[in-house]
C-alpha cells in the first residue's frame, strides 16, 4: 500500500492560548434574498452602528479623503490586528489623501449590514465578500467590475481564474483561498497497527475500519448535519469521483445534482455510517464544530474539516496537535486529491452607494495594494494557514518560504500544495459564475440537504437527489439572470451509468471496499 511514512511525527512548540473565538466557516455566506432585504429596510437602519467607525490608526473619518472598507477577519485577534495595521499603511502608499477606516463585521451580521447600507447609500468603498455575491451585486449595479486589474496577472490558480467571471467581466478580486483539510491522529493509527497515513480512499476506509475494530475510537468524522461543512465535504467527494453539481453548455446552465456520479458521491459518504460503520454515533446531527471537538478530544482517527481546527489546536495548546498530521485529501477514484475551496474576494462598491465619495480608481488602488505580495507579507504570517494563495507568485510569501509561526512546516506546505488542487461548487464545472449561485448555496445549506436527510432521516437517496436538483432548477429558472427555463426531471439516477472508474466501489471488486447500495 502506497501510504506516507509517519516516522518522526510532528513536533512543535505550542503557542499560548489566544484571545480569538472560533471562526464560522468562511463559506457560510449565502443568505436567501439578501438583496431583497435591502428594499425592505429604511435608510435609518443603514447608519445604525456604522457612523464614526474607528480605523486602524484609531482615528475617525474627517471628511475629505475618507475611505471605508469592511472585512470579516475579526475572529482571530492577531490576524485582525495585522490586517488593520497593514491597511492603515495604505494612507502612506497612496498618491492621494486618504483617511482609512477598517470596520470588522462578522459573517453572521454582514448580510443585513450590506442590505441596509445599500438602501441608505452608506456602503463601504471596498468590502470582503464571496465572488458569488460580487457577481450578484454587480449584475444589479451595486459593485464595480475589476476586470482590468484582474487581467494584469496571468498566474492565477484554476478555480480563482474564473471564480468571478460573469457577463464578460470579472467581479470581485480573489483575495485568498482556504481549503478543507485531512487530519490524521498518528497515535490512534499506531494503536490500530498502522504506521503510515492513508493516501487513497481505499486506504482511508481500510485503516479507519481497523481503528474501529482495534481501538475504542471513531474511524472517521466530518460534518454530517444539514450544514455548510457537510456540503463541502460531499462536493469534494463528488469531484474526486469525476462529477460536478453544475454544467454549462450551449449558453445554458445544467444541473447535475441528480446524476449517477452525484448519487455515487452521496452513497460513498453515507457508507461511512451505513456500510463500513466508521463514522461517529449521531453523525447526522454534527456540524463542523462538533466534528472538530470530537477530533480535538482525541476520539477520532481521521477528520476532514476547515483550517480553523488546526489553528485552534495550536493556539490553545491541545495535546492532540503533537500527534496530528495534516495531509492532502486522500486520492479518489479519478486519481486526484482535490479538496473543496473556500475563500474571499475584495469588491468595490459603486460610488452611488458609498458612504464616502472617492474616485473609483482609489477603490481599485486599495484592492491592488492589499493583494500585492509586498503588502501581504504584512499579514500573511498572522493569517496562516487559513489564507492561502490565489496565484503562483504568492507562493513566495512567508510563511511558505520561511515559517515564523508555531504551526508545523509540513502542515503549511501540505495546505499550500492543496490550494492549487481545489474546487468550488457552482464554479469549477461550468468555469464561470452566476448571480443565482449565492442564493442557491444558502437555500440548500451548501447542497447538504440530500445527504443530511439520507444520514439522519432515512430519505431515499435517489428521491432526495431528484428533489434537490429540481429545487435548484426552479431557482435558476426564476432568476432574472436567465431567459430560459430548466425542465424538471422525474428520472432517477442509476449506478449502472456511473463512470467505469467507480464500478469497483459499486461492486466491491479487486479488494475495493463496497459502498452502501440500498437498491441491491
Amino acid at each position: 500500500m502506497s501510504q506516507r511514512d509517519m516516522s518522526g511525527g510532528n513536533t512543535h512548540d505550542t503557542a499560548e492560548p489566544s484571545a480569538s473565538t472560533d471562526e464560522p466557516d468562511a463559506e457560510e455566506y449565502s443568505r436567501r434574498g439578501f438583496m431583497e432585504t435591502a428594499g425592505a429596510m429604511g435608510a435609518a437602519g443603514a447608519t445604525a452602528g456604522l457612523a464614526g467607525c474607528v480605523g486602524g490608526d484609531d482615528t475617525e473619518g474627517t471628511g475629505e479623503g475618507d475611505f471605508l472598507w469592511w472585512t470579516m477577519r475579526g475572529y482571530i485577534q492577531s490576524e485582525e490586528q495585522a490586517l488593520r495595521d497593514t491597511a492603515a499603511e495604505f494612507e502612506n502608499w497612496s498618491d492621494e489623501e486618504v483617511n482609512l477606516t477598517t470596520e470588522v463585521i462578522t459573517w453572521d451580521q454582514v448580510f443585513e449590514s450590506w442590505a441596509s447600507a445599500i438602501q441608505g447609500q452608506n456602503t463601504p468603498n471596498v468590502s470582503e465578500m464571496a465572488n458569488e455575491h460580487a457577481v450578484d451585486y454587480g449584475s444589479r449595479g451595486v459593485v464595480r467590475p475589476n476586470t482590468e486589474l484582474f487581467n494584469e496577472y496571468d498566474d492565477w490558480y484554476d478555480t480563482p481564474s474564473y471564480w468571478g467571471n460573469y457577463d464578460g467581466e470579472v467581479w470581485g478580486f480573489p483575495w485568498f483561498v482556504e481549503v478543507r483539510n485531512f487530519y490524521a491522529n498518528t497515535d490512534i493509527l499506531e494503536d490500530a497497527g498502522h504506521d503510515s497515513i492513508p493516501e487513497t480512499w481505499e486506504e482511508l476506509v481500510d485503516t479507519a475500519t481497523d481503528v474501529e475494530s482495534e481501538t475504542d475510537k471513531t474511524g472517521f468524522v466530518s460534518a454530517g448535519s444539514q450544514s455548510t461543512g457537510t456540503g463541502q465535504v460531499l462536493y469534494g467527494a463528488a469531484v474526486q469521483a469525476g462529477g460536478e453539481f453544475y454544467g454549462y453548455e450551449d449558453d445554458q446552465w445544467t444541473v447535475e445534482l441528480d446524476s449517477p456520479t452525484s448519487l455515487f458521491a452521496h452513497l460513498w459518504m453515507a457508507s461511512m455510517q451505513e456500510e463500513w460503520e466508521i463514522g461517529p454515533g449521531g453523525w447526522a446531527g454534527m456540524d463542523g464544530t462538533d466534528a472538530e471537538q470530537l477530533y480535538r478530544e482525541g476520539e477520532a482517527a481521521f477528520m476532514i474539516n476547515s483550517g480553523d481546527a488546526a489553528n485552534n489546536m495550536i493556539d490553545e495548546g491541545d495535546a492532540v496537535a503533537d500527534s496530528t498530521s495534516l495531509e492532502l485529501i486522500p486520492e479518489g477514484p479519478m486519481g486526484t486529491n482535490t479538496a473543496f475551496m473556500g475563500g474571499s474576494c475584495l469588491s468595490a462598491f459603486e460610488s452611488d452607494f458609498t458612504q464616502h465619495n472617492v474616485e473609483d480608481g482609489l477603490s481599485m488602488s486599495f484592492i491592488e495594494y492589499m493583494t500585492s505580495p509586498d503588502t501581504m507579507e504584512g499579514y500573511y504570517p498572522d493569517a496562516t494557514p487559513n489564507f492561502l494563495p490565489v496565484r503562483e507568485a504568492q507562493e513566495e510569501l512567508p510563511p511558505f518560504t520561511e515559517n515564523p509561526t508555531d504551526i508545523p512546516d509540513e502542515w503549511i506546505q501540505n495546505r499550500l500544495d492543496q490550494a492549487s488542487d481545489s474546487a468550488r461548487y457552482g464554479i469549477t464545472g461550468p468555469q464561470r459564475n452566476a448571480p443565482f449561485l449565492g442564493d442557491l448555496e444558502g437555500t440548500t445549506d451548501a447542497y447538504s440537504v440530500a445527504i443530511s436527510g439520507i444520514l439522519g432521516a432515512n430519505h431515499d437517496p435517489k428521491e432526495a437527489l431528484v428533489d434537490l436538483a429540481n429545487d435548484v432548477r426552479s431557482t435558476i429558472s426564476e432568476s432574472d439572470a436567465v431567459d430560459y427555463e430548466l425542465e424538471q426531471s422525474d428520472e432517477q439516477p442509476s449506478l449502472d451509468d456511473a463512470p467505469d472508474e467507480l464500478q469497483d466501489w459499486i461492486d466491491g471488486s479487486d479488494g475495493t471496499p463496497q459502498i452502501w447500495d440500498p437498491y441491491e
